[in-house]
Order: structure tokens, then sequence, then C-alpha cells
């Protein structure tokens, strides 16, 4: 079971590496577009600059996955020199994994179920009534962002805790 927790989040690590390297790609040649055809044409195209801001918005999401598996994120308290004592490092890590779940734990349950658990009062069918102003597409394909970012940091913790358990 550790084995597979740590694979899954291993794949969901390089997923997401290429998913936010493509979001990133697409952002700058949207940007690009944007910069030659305002200055070049006189005439940007409105959709551009609106797809670039999405696309910043998946990338930025997505490399705040990457920066929690690979232990860059900001933390709560440093280790004092990376303390080696299993009873410390497993307190610490207690300590972070709770305060990581009292924060993703909510905001992808009311992505999903807004009050009384009516799903249809959720943020993402309340975006999927919305729609892009250039380009017409349900802003729930922008917001469902944020409930697969919590997933993935759900899985990359429990993939700490299995970390520590063999590093025991």
């Amino acid at each position: 079971m550790v084995r597979s927790i740590l694979a899954f989040s291993h794949a969901l690590d390089w997923l997401a590496r290429r998913g936010a390297g493509f979001c990133l790609a697409l952002m700058l040649f949207f940007m690009a577009v944007q910069v030659v055809a305002r200055y070049a044409f006189n005439e940007p195209p409105s959709w551009t600059e609106e797809m670039a801001r999405f696309m910043m918005v998946w990338v930025g999401l997505l490399g705040a996955t990457l920066s929690f598996k690979s232990k860059a994120d900001p933390i709560l308290f440093h280790d004092p020199a990376e303390h080696k004592a299993f009873p410390w490092r497993l307190l610490t890590g207690i300590v972070r994994g709770v305060a990581v779940v009292l924060f993703v734990v909510p905001v992808i349950y009311f992505s999903i179920y807004g009050p009384g658990m009516d799903m249809s009062r959720g943020f993402i069918a309340r975006q999927a009534g919305l729609s892009a102003d250039s380009l017409g597409f349900p802003m729930s394909w922008v917001v469902i962002s944020v409930p697969i970012w919590g997933s993935i940091i759900l899985v990359h913790l429990a993939a700490r805790a299995c970390e520590i358990k063999l590093n025991k």
C-alpha cells in the first residue's frame, strides 16, 4: 500500500509537471500573439489575453503541487538542523500535515458542494453558469483546477507520510 501511494504520487507529479509546462508554453504563446498583434497590427484579439490568464491559473496551481511534492513550499517551521531524531520529525510532520489538511479539505469540499451539501451551489457549479468573456466556454473549465490542485496536494501529503514511515 505504501509503495502504491508513493508511485501514485510520483505519477501525479509527472503529469502535473507536463501539464504545467504545456500550460506555460500556451500562456507564453498567447502573450506573444497579443504583443505582436498589438504592436505590429494595432489590433490585438481580446481572447489571447483571456487565454493567457486562464493558463496562468493552471500553471500556478499545478506549480504549487510541484513545489509541495519537492518540499520547496513554505513551511510553518524548519526542523532544527534537519533533525534526524524520528520523534521530532514525526511531530513536525504531523503538525504540517494537519495544517495542510485544514486548509485543503475545505477548499475541495466547497469547490464541489455548497450549503446543505448541494452540488448545484458549489463553486464549480456556480462557475458553470458563467462563460468566459471572449471565448464563451464555461468558467468551470478554469476553476476545476482548484479541486484538482487540492486533490494532488493531498496525495502528495499521503506520500510524505509514507516516506516518514519508510525512513524510520
